[in-house]
């Protein structure tokens, strides 16, 4: 991406957006410990594999406290539960 840190601006102002979020969760960093941080506007589903332990969900059409969702389980069994922000 970044030739040098001269070019950042340049670089951040010509990036390709993302697809728009659908029901099937959009990947957007993958580990060897599976997926680490995804979104999309169905949260997934709790038991399915491939999602690392701390993975963060983005509900992209999620309300007051449905926003945001960390995997409590592991890579073999997820759990997301809803993150909570204290202001």
């Amino acid at each position: 991406m970044s030739r040098s840190r001269f070019t950042l601006a340049f670089d951040h102002h010509n990036m390709t957006p993302a697809p728009a979020g659908v029901a099937t969760v959009q990947t957007v960093f993958k580990s060897e410990d599976g997926i680490l941080l995804c979104y999309g506007i169905t949260k997934p589903t709790d038991s399915v594999t491939g999602y690392a332990t701390g993975c963060l969900f983005l509900h992209t059409d999620g309300g007051d406290a449905t926003a945001l969702y960390v995997n409590e389980g592991d890579a073999d069994s997820c759990t997301f539960k809803a993150a909570t922000i204290a202001n």
